[in-house]
């Protein structure tokens, strides 16, 4: 399925976009959550920009 959705057209742009989408969220709720002084769902928010970021650069490298 993963390979079908990346070699059509939009399947990059798509899936790139998505991952922008999460990042932007996720790092605007933890910088919330720091403000805040919830660490644990500051710490989530963090994990899962890092996440985010981290596949952006695989898909963007290969």
């Amino acid at each position: 399925m993963s390979e079908w959705v990346l070699d059509q057209s939009w399947g990059l742009p798509v899936l790139l976009a998505f991952l922008v989408i999460v990042f932007v969220f996720e790092s605007r709720k933890a910088f919330k959550a720091y403000k805040e002084k919830r660490r644990f769902e500051l710490g989530w928010s963090l994990l899962f920009a890092l996440v985010a970021l981290l596949a952006m650069i695989v898909l963007v490298a290969y």
